[in-house]
This record gives structure tokens, sequence and C-alpha cells, in this order.
């Protein structure tokens, strides 16, 4: 009698990283600091340092 076993379960493929970034935990995360997005912020910083050289 042969018993015919199914073969060693294996561990589901890690998922590529091809789309958009998944969150925090993801490794391709960078983390980018507000001033640097907030575009008006920006605008009013650059204001304040020019007035700061003009006086």
């Amino acid at each position: 009698m042969i018993v015919i076993t199914s073969p060693r379960p294996r561990r589901p493929k890690q998922p590529q990283h091809a789309g958009p970034i998944g969150g925090l935990s993801d490794s391709r995360f960078r983390y980018t600091p507000a001033v640097a997005t907030d575009i008006s912020k920006t605008f009013k910083r650059i204001r304040a340092e020019q007035r700061g050289a003009q006086a």
C-alpha cells in the first residue's frame, strides 16, 4: 500500500512593493516635514525671512 501525502505547506509569498506606499510600516516610507509640504506656510516663512533680512 502506498500513501501519498501532500507536499510541505509553503509560506505565502510576501507582497511586492509596486503600488502606493501602504503606511508608516512600509519600508519605502520617508518622513517629510510639514514645512516642506504646506505651501502657504512656506510662503509665510519666506516673507518673514525677507522682512528680517531687510531690517
